[in-house]
């Protein structure tokens, strides 16, 4: 389908007026920051625009850490506050539960909370390094249009996909029993699933699409009703968008695949599994928001937006990124055979480095069967 260019038209104009709002706003930033530092002095060192999310580096003269404050970009972020708080409370999460490197959270706030007028933020330790994504990918290509090098010595890619394997192993030792994303207990003040799943495909069917009418919020307590509920929205997507066909014979095709799915998906679903545990599953956890140094080694994951509980077939699955586009982008450029044929030996190392880091005591030989069936 085509993206929906009113709805596009009308969020881009959102983030030109942020962006216009940003940039007469620094000495209110280093306000709000200079109010958690509990000292004046802050300056703004760097800015750093991604997909999602504006960021500007924050020093101080004062031999402690460099700090990041971030804001989800309106007309990028469809669910800022949302996005915002629960990103937040994980990060939190995965610092207390897991050795994982990633950023401290000093403070996170609503737009109420936020006196420059530029919505919820999060201030967080700043993290050195270099993206993974830079050393895997081509010198000509880009942050947006990221390709594998095809002449990468396999030794530095084991090294990497090593690195990310550790990361996805520790991940799969968390374990969920509903699938949601996660929130503060309001009477504990502990961590739990409460909130719904925000993924990232419900962010672009807002913003690339024009839906308004998604799934009711709330968690879910098996992956059938969770599934279920993802073949719904497909078919809500198709309703809802105003140029989501272009003729009957499309309309026909589109409607046909729908229901096709609906037929076939649950099948792949084993009943042992149904409800639980669930295991964490990060939509954006890709090289390009892992830093490494000089040694290959992880010194900080930055981004932990649309992450949430799901069932442990998503987290299973061979990740995406291994080639380091978008698969459906790679299958529409160049075809189904040449994707595969780019894949599967990168898919087949990955799996190797899975292995040994079972081998070497990250996980159970249970887990990793697990991980990788």
């Amino acid at each position: 389908m085509d993206f929906d260019d009113i709805a596009l038209n009308h969020f881009d104009g959102l983030k030109k007026e942020w962006v216009e709002l940003c940039s007469r706003s620094a000495r209110g930033i280093c306000g709000l920051a200079n109010k958690y530092r509990n000292r004046d002095g802050c300056l703004l060192r760097s800015m750093h625009s991604g997909s999602f999310n504006f960021s500007l580096r924050l020093h101080w003269e004062d031999d402690g850490d460099d700090w990041l404050i971030r804001f989800p970009l309106p007309g990028k972020s469809m669910f800022p506050e949302e996005k915002v708080r629960g990103e937040a409370i994980l990060m939190t999460y995965i610092a207390d539960n897991t050795t994982i490197p990633v950023p401290r959270v000093i403070a996170s706030g609503t737009a109420d909370e936020n006196p420059t007028g530029l919505g919820p933020f999060i201030i967080m330790t700043w993290i050195e390094g270099r993206k993974m994504s830079e050393l895997l990918r081509t010198s000509d290509s880009s942050d947006k249009e990221e390709t594998l090098n095809p002449d990468i010595d396999e030794e530095t890619l084991k090294a990497l996909y090593g690195q990310m394997a550790q990361v996805l192993l520790k991940l799969w030792k968390l374990d969920f029993d509903c699938i949601g994303s996660l929130s503060n207990n309001e009477v504990t003040g502990k961590p739990q699933v409460t909130k719904r799943p925000l993924t990232l495909a419900m962010n672009e069917l807002v913003r690339t699409c024009g839906l308004t009418d998604l799934d009711p919020p709330r968690t879910y307590n098996s992956s059938t009703d969770y599934i279920v509920s993802l073949l719904e929205l497909q078919s809500k997507h198709l309703q809802q968008q105003r140029n989501s066909i272009y003729d009957s014979a499309d309309c026909r095709e589109k409607y046909a695949s729908r229901h096709l799915m609906k037929a076939s998906a649950l099948n792949f679903l084993p009943p042992e599994d149904n409800y639980g545990p669930f295991k964490l599953f990060c939509d954006d956890l890709c090289p390009g928001n892992v830093l490494v140094n000089d040694s290959l080694q992880i010194t900080g994951i930055i981004d932990w937006e649309f992450c949430y509980a799901a069932p442990a077939q998503f987290a299973g699955s061979i990740p995406w990124w291994l080639l380091l586009e978008r698969p459906h982008r790679i299958i529409y450029n160049f075809g189904v055979k040449a994707f595969f044929e780019d894949l599967l030996p990168k898919a087949y190392l990955f799996l190797h480095v899975v292995q040994y880091g079972m081998s070497h005591g990250t996980v159970s030989r249970y887990d990793i069967l697990g991980l990788i069936r």
